[in-house]
């Protein structure tokens, strides 16, 4: 199915075209946009990313205890010796990022500095942030003696013991908390894509909630669309210093932008794990916690905005954010009308959530199918699971108002799964972004090269 560029190119006045990432949007994101750097993208996150930011993560939690380091990893050809300069950098590196983030807390949520005083101090919590996870390299040497996840992974008889409850009623699974909790608001700075400031709230199952703000610097007009993004798994945009974001330049077209941390992920890490492993490690249980938890803040996060007032909401995500908002956009039938997005925008998405678990690329090469099959997971197991972790209806928002951007290519969220979703949710053809040759990650180049999509959702929202 074509789309007509022309049409969507003549929306004046949205979306100019970014003055930022001159490399990507040349030769250089040409050829990077391609299935090749999907495969060099994966085997980089398996072989390098994980196991360098679990042994992080772990050495955070040692506290400088190489010995203790050495045991909870699992390590037998490794001296406590070797690792004793880099657990000193990391604790020093540790005590600072954290000192940072409370005088962070301070000065953003209470009384008193400057907006030069609050730009310094979000300038400051991100570089320390950054400089922390960046001490992983210093565990290169060990890299290849780690697992990439720390395993907990249920059986059939521990995973239904926790939610067969469940199974003939997920509509009281997942819904809105009963009494939403108080959103505060921080301050506010002046950044890259106008003002910026946080929201920060307690979350119904336990960790408290983060997100990040932006508006347009010349005011935000009173009918202006809001865009509640989802990011994906292990993705912690907040904890490094500012990047270029073409959905965060959508404040240059009038919106307020929403960026919420996933769960699991940022200010949220339990001790001990990086961005997104518990819900490798726990497999479908992981998975599905994560779903409910991160519904129940979106809820909340959707009553806040309503209660702003102003124009329609959108409820958008990349990866497993796409997964988790079409998830949300099919629970939420029996909710409060304020509490259900206007729009919907899915990138790298999969309507075959058992797909992406048993035949995805990342899965398969983490090996979590074959570990689970090793657990008595079989076929019959998961299909009571599917309720749980992908839509089995239509969309409480109308077909015309849902927009989909795949990679024909794309072996992470399977391109099929995504375009089957399509189809059954009857999303019209202009609202279709199918990209010829594109995986997973490479898809996410192409967006930054060429925001067609988001010109086109402008349209939507007009």
């Amino acid at each position: 199915m074509q789309v007509n560029r022309e049409r969507i190119h003549s929306s004046a006045q949205c979306l100019p075209p970014p003055q930022t990432y001159p490399m990507i949007r040349g030769t250089v994101g040409r050829y990077l946009a391609r299935p090749w750097f999907d495969a060099l993208a994966l085997r980089l996150i398996v072989k390098y990313l994980f196991p360098l930011t679990r042994v992080l993560q772990t050495a955070i939690t040692s506290e400088g205890d190489a010995s203790r380091l050495i045991s909870d990893l699992g390590l037998k050809r490794v001296s406590p010796d070797s690792c004793d300069k880099a657990l000193t950098e990391v604790c020093i590196r540790h005590h600072v990022a954290m000192s940072a983030f409370e005088r962070w807390k301070i000065v953003m949520f209470g009384d008193g500095l400057s907006i030069a005083g609050r730009v310094f101090a979000e300038r400051r919590r991100q570089e320390t942030q950054q400089r922390l996870l960046e001490a992983s390299l210093l565990f290169k040497e060990i890299r290849k003696e780690v697992s990439p996840v720390r395993w907990q992974l249920p059986t059939p008889k521990e995973f239904f013991g926790i939610f067969g409850d469940y199974l003939d009623d997920v509509e009281s699974f997942y819904h809105p908390p009963k009494k939403l909790p108080a959103v505060r608001s921080s301050h506010s700075i002046h950044g890259v894509y106008g003002r910026e400031y946080w929201l920060h709230y307690d979350s119904e199952f336990g960790a408290e909630n983060w997100v990040r703000c932006y508006e347009p610097l010349t005011g935000l007009n009173p009918s202006a669309p809001t865009i509640i993004f989802l990011q994906g798994l292990g993705v912690e945009q907040d904890c490094f210093q500012d990047r270029e974001d073409p959905v965060c330049a959508l404040t240059e077209s009038g919106f307020r932008v929403l960026r919420i941390q996933q769960p699991g992920h940022g200010f949220r890490k339990t001790p001990g794990f990086y961005a997104g492993e518990q819900v490798f490690s726990e497999g479908p249980m992981g998975l599905i916690r994560l779903y409910r938890q991160w519904i129940s803040d979106i809820s909340v996060l959707m009553n806040w905005v309503r209660q702003q007032r102003g124009g329609p909401v959108v409820l958008g995500g990349v990866s497993l954010g796409a997964l988790t908002a079409q998830l949300y956009a099919s629970v939420a039938w029996n909710w409060r009308n304020d509490l259900k997005p206007d729009s919907l925008l899915l990138i790298g998405t999969s309507g075959n959530v058992l797909d992406v678990l048993l035949k995805g690329c990342l899965t398969q090469a983490l090996g979590i199918p074959q570990k689970l099959y090793e657990l008595g997971w079989r076929e019959a197991d998961y299909l009571k699971c599917l309720p749980f972790v992908q839509p089995t209806g239509h969309s409480v928002v109308p077909p015309e108002k849902v927009i989909f951007m795949l990679g024909q290519a794309d072996k992470l969220t399977p391109y099929k799964g995504g375009l089957d979703l399509a189809n059954r949710w009857r999303v019209p053809p202009e609202n279709r972004f199918l990209r010829s040759g594109k995986g997973h990650f490479s898809l996410l180049i192409d967006l930054v090269r060429d925001p067609i999509v988001l010109r086109r959702l402008c349209e939507v929202t007009s």
